[in-house]
């Protein structure tokens, strides 16, 4: 499950790159695979983050050792992340009700907060990557967040025509 995850985070951060300076012709590309990223952390988060076997998802022996905390932390995370990465996908396309800040951020925020404290009494690796997934992920999505629409598209390039750009005026 490694591989899927670098496999869609590389591809992912690479047509973000690619659409910042050429564009939008990779714009498939791009979505596949945030959204591929999204469901990745969301349905198998609690399969990754406690370092279970994808053959051993379904079994209840894999569950054994691992307390009912640490599941409820691991699926939070990944609804946390998964979301995250919808809201960057939804930013950086233009699209529009892009409502996922206000409900992801509190999310990440608290399971980071109890990722530092755990990584701090017990060192444990498995915190570390926790807590840099949410600073890469979460780090990005606040930047998407706090950066106005406007500044991003002129940015991407992203011409708007007379109708939106009277929309936009009534916003304000």
């Amino acid at each position: 499950m490694r591989k899927i995850e670098l496999i869609f985070g590389t591809v992912a951060a690479i047509s973000i790159v690619y659409k910042f300076i050429l564009g939008s012709e990779l714009n498939p590309l791009f979505i596949m695979s945030i959204t591929g990223l999204s469901v990745f952390y969301t349905y198998f988060s609690i399969a990754y983050f406690n370092n279970i076997h994808f053959i051993k998802i379904l079994k209840k022996e894999s569950y054994r050792g691992i307390s009912t905390w640490r599941i409820f932390g691991t699926i939070g995370l990944g609804f946390g992340l998964g979301i995250t990465t919808l809201g960057i996908l939804w930013s950086l396309m233009y699209w529009p009700f892009n409502t996922f800040y206000p409900l992801r951020i509190p999310i990440l925020f608290i399971i980071g907060l109890i990722s530092i404290i755990k990584f701090s009494t017990t060192r444990s690796n498995d915190y570390k990557s926790i807590i840099t997934r949410i600073l890469i992920i979460g780090g990005l999505g606040i930047i998407l967040w706090v950066t106005p629409q406007e500044t991003l598209n002129e940015l991407l390039g992203i011409e708007m025509n007379e109708m939106a750009e009277v929309k936009q005026k009534e916003i304000k």
